[in-house]
């Protein structure tokens, strides 16, 4: 699915879950009964989540190009000689207290 297609996805369920709700509010008020407001609501959120979650077709119009990838210099050849791997620097590894600023 691609970001066109999560919006899309997005804004067809909440129409779909903010409708089925108003309509079974509606429903529920006019035969003064809670259950029957509760199962409009809960089939409208089904058909949501049938419309919303599959990746359907409709979702994959836009495809992201990426750009290929770039070949580092060195590492053509295989694997690494030596210990490391590197260039020797290391990064700094980071504590909790570092992350949060507690301490």
């Amino acid at each position: 699915m691609d970001f066109e297609g999560q919006k899309l996805a997005e804004a067809l369920s909440m129409a779909i879950v903010v409708v089925a709700a108003v309509l079974g509010f509606l429903y529920g008020y006019v035969r003064q009964d809670f259950a029957a407001m509760m199962w409009v609501f809960a089939s409208g959120t089904a058909v949501a989540a049938l419309v919303g979650v599959p990746d359907w077709p409709m979702y994959n119009k836009h495809p992201v190009r990426f750009l290929p990838p770039k070949a580092k210099e060195g590492q053509r050849g295989g694997g690494s000689s030596g210990k490391g791997g590197g260039s020797g620097k290391r990064k700094k590894a980071a504590s909790w207290s570092t992350l949060w600023g507690m301490f």
